[in-house]
This record gives structure tokens, C-alpha cells and sequence, in this order.
């Protein structure tokens, strides 16, 4: 057996590749993260896919985030891709989206990603898919995207365990462990995310928390815009759930993408539960003033009102800001610092630029990400029992630094070896 894992000392570009005499799958085809949307990285061809994918049987994602899928556009037609169904949903309605906009020069390259994206498989968790002599089977586990998976793979009489990205504090990670503990067990490869390794003294918080902290908030503002992922479900749960709490009779605004996609979250995930069924939202048309009722409603009752960094969403402050009383307009970002943050080299110009337009802005926010202690929960519960294999973590951060037994900290691997000679193991950089 032979796993190849690239660019595992960066967060983001996840992909690895596992490899038998008789097939090879690759888990993920992530797009490096940019500054400023700047694409710049170098596997971002059809040439280098091409080599990349080259004898593989297929290819599965373990969730809808760029740097985990964004290069399956460059994947040769005959390799089958494969997602969750939810997922693929997500990914459709974002290339339909980016289709119509009016970008002439990167239409095209939309429309054939979406092409791409509608032919995506797809599979349902605790399905075993077969490859050959490899044997897949999906978890769901919580992350910042809804639908997101963890891979069982068995093949050559080995188990291994890919994380993909996960947390231990979201609403759906009560199912982490006992999932582990039932249907995994003990895994001889344990391939685990290691985002949260250089960011330890960042608070993090259960999404209970940021819905508690949302209410607050929103009682004391009539105007509360909130710039959060459009795809984060759970996130926006939390501001649904205290916009319906504080805000009772006002709308819930988003524009026409926002109200598609939390359309699909109702459908798909309302059917478990409440706290994921947003009922009635209000999309806006612009100019404003061409729907005075909405216009009204909002300014005489309040509204929450769910805000991206496009064109779009910046002519409709223009137009709305001035008639809104400025002491009882909000901000809540609830992102990742780093993107505002002008001492990172991942700022995003539009978003500072939009936080430019508010007086107020309160932070919340928590990550999507594994802590330590649930790094070394999953650690010491599948307990492998030749390697830990970390991955998506910054290049000076270390696995050893989660407090793992001496036993385990021993099978740490970050460099290229062979182990009991029959599995290799290949780390590339770039």
C-alpha cells in the first residue's frame, strides 16, 4: 500500500492518495487558500490533475469547502467523482450562481465546473462503496459546512481512519465519539486535521454559546447585520434561531443565492430538526425602493439581515444605510479573524472594506475545527496502531504538542518512511 498526502503542512489543498497493486483513490482535490482571491496556486491546471489523478479509480470529498474540493473541475472526465448528496446540492447552486454573473471572461469556466459538479455520484453515510480491493465507508461528523464526512478505508487487511475536517463542539458532534467507539474502533492508519494546532489560545465556543451571545446582541440593536459563511448551517441556525427570539414579526433578509441555499438546508436538514428549518425568509430586489412594503417593514419593525463582501450587497447599504438610524445598526462578524486581521497575510480586502461602513461590530464567533482535546479524544480512541499521520496544519506546528501518551507520540509520522514494509508513506510539499 502506498499513501501519498500533499501539502499536509498547510492548511488547505488537501490531498491524499491511497494506493494498492490493484486500485487508488484520493480523498479530496482542495484549491490552496488565497489572499484576496488571488489564484495562485500551481496545481490549479488540467496538466497537473492529470498527473496527479493519474491510475485513480475515483475520487471522494469529505465536505464542499474550496480548499478540500476546489480543483475537481481539472479532474479528466473518465475519473468518477463523489460527494455527499447534500453537498453536491451546495456546489451546484454555487457554480449556477457564479455562471450568471456578468464575468464574461470566467463564465465559461463556471458553466463547465458546473457541468462537472451536476455529473458528481454520491453517496450516503455508512454506505460501503468498493473500489477494487479498497472499501469506503462514510461518517458524518460537524463541521463549519453541513454534510460533512470522515472515511473509513479497509484494504490489504489494513483500517484507516481520514478525518477530513471536524469539531467536537458543533450541534451535530454529539455523535463524534460514540460513532467512533460503535463503527470504527481501532484503526491501524489514523490520517487526522491539525488546524487548531497554532491558533491554541483562540476561545472557542459551542454554537449554543454564539446563539446565547446572538440574543443579546440583537435585543439591543433594531438593525442587525450578520456576515457569516452563506453555507455554514449551523451558524446560521444560531442567528435564525436568536433572530426568532428577539426580533418577533421583523424579517429575516438574505439576497436571492442565500434564501436558495438556506431553501436546501430546510429541506434537507429541517426534516431532523427545527433549529434547522429558517420557515419564511425575505429576499431583496434592488433597487429597495421598488418593494416599499419590505423597505417599511424593515425600517419601522427591525430585521436581521444576513451580509456578503459582493457589488451587490454594498449598493444595497447605499441605498439602505442612510435611512436607517445609525445607534441602532449592528454588525456581528462571526468569521475567522484572519480574514480582518491586517497582520495576516490572509486579510480580505472586501471584508475590511465592508466592516469600513458600520460604526458598531461585535465578534462572535467559533471554530470549525478540532481542539486539542478533541484531537487527543479521537487520537486515543481509535489508538492506531502503526501511525498518526497529521494533516491540514501549519507548517511550524506540531502534533506532539496535544499531550498524547508516550505510545502514541511515538507514531507521529510527518516525514517519508516505510512502514513494516508493506505501506509507504509519501509527503508532498507542493
Amino acid at each position: 500500500m502506498k499513501i501519498t498526502i500533499h501539502r499536509a503542512s498547510q492548511i488547505g489543498g488537501q490531498i491524499t492518495c491511497i494506493s494498492t497493486y490493484k486500485a487508488s483513490i484520493i480523498i479530496d482535490l482542495g484549491h490552496n487558500l488565497s489572499n484576496n482571491a488571488k489564484d495562485d496556486d500551481p496545481l490549479n491546471n488540467d496538466y497537473a490533475i492529470t498527473e496527479i489523478t493519474k491510475g485513480c479509480s475515483a475520487i471522494l470529498y469529505t465536505h464542499y469547502h474550496g480548499d478540500h474540493i476546489g480543483l475537481f473541475h481539472n479532474v479528466p472526465d473518465h475519473i468518477t467523482q463523489y460527494i455527499g448528496k447534500v453537498a453536491k446540492q451546495v456546489v451546484c447552486l454555487k457554480y449556477k450562481y457564479l455562471s450568471f454573473l456578468p464575468d464574461e471572461s470566467n463564465k465559461q469556466k463556471y458553466q463547465h465546473a458546473l457541468k462537472i459538479a451536476y455529473e458528481m455520484l454520491t453517496f450516503n453515510e455508512k454506505e460501503v462503496m468498493t473500489f477494487g480491493d479498497i472499501t469506503v465507508t462514510p461518517y458524518l461528523v460537524s463541521h463549519s459546512a453541513y454534510d460533512a464526512y470522515m472515511f473509513l478505508i479497509e484494504a490489504e487487511g489494513k483500517r484507516i481512519l481520514h478525518t477530513g475536517d471536524f469539531r467536537g463542539h458543533g450541534y451535530l458532534s454529539k455523535g463524534l465519539l460514540p460513532t467512533i467507539k460503535k463503527y470504527i474502533g481501532q484503526v491501524d492508519l489514523l490520517i487526522i486535521e491539525g488546524t487548531m494546532l497554532g491558533r491554541q489560545s483562540e476561545k472557542v465556543m459551542h454554537e449554543n454559546d454564539i446563539k446565547e451571545k446572538a440574543k443579546r446582541l440583537m435585543k439591543q440593536y433594531k438593525y442587525a447585520f450578520v456576515h457569516c459563511s452563506s453555507t455554514d448551517l449551523d451558524r446560521l441556525a444560531d442567528f435564525k434561531q436568536a433572530h426568532r427570539k428577539t426580533k418577533i414579526g421583523c424579517p429575516l433578509v438574505v439576497d436571492n443565492y442565500q434564501k436558495d441555499i438556506l431553501e436546501i438546508f430546510s429541506k434537507e436538514a429541517g426534516k431532523y430538526s427545527d433549529l434547522f428549518d429558517f420557515g419564511n425568509v425575505y429576499d431583496f430586489r434592488l433597487p429597495l425602493s421598488n418593494n416599499p412594503k419590505l423597505l417599511n417593514w424593515m425600517k419601522n419593525d427591525g430585521f436581521t439581515m444576513f451580509i456578503r463582501s459582493t457589488d451587490k450587497f454594498n449598493n444595497m447599504l447605499n441605498e439602505l444605510l442612510p435611512q436607517l438610524d445609525a445607534s441602532q445598526v449592528l454588525l456581528i462578524y462571526s468569521q475567522w479573524s484572519g480574514y480582518i486581521n491586517k497582520n495576516k497575510n490572509t486579510v480580505k480586502d472586501e471584508y475590511i472594506n465592508l466592516h469600513k461602513r458600520f460604526t458598531y461590530i461585535e465578534h462572535i464567533h467559533t471554530s470549525g475545527h478540532a481542539t486539542i482535546d478533541t484531537l487527543r479524544n479521537v487520537c486515543e480512541l481509535t489508538n492506531p496502531r502503526l501511525a498518526i499521520l497529521p494533516i491540514h496544519k501549519e507548517k511550524e506546528t506540531y502534533f506532539s504538542s496535544i499531550g498524547l501518551s508516550s505510545q502514541l507520540q511515538d507514531k507521529i509520522i510527518t516525514t517519508n518512511c516505510i512502514l513494516k514494509n508493506d505501506i509507504e508513506i509519501h509527503y508532498k510539499c507542493k
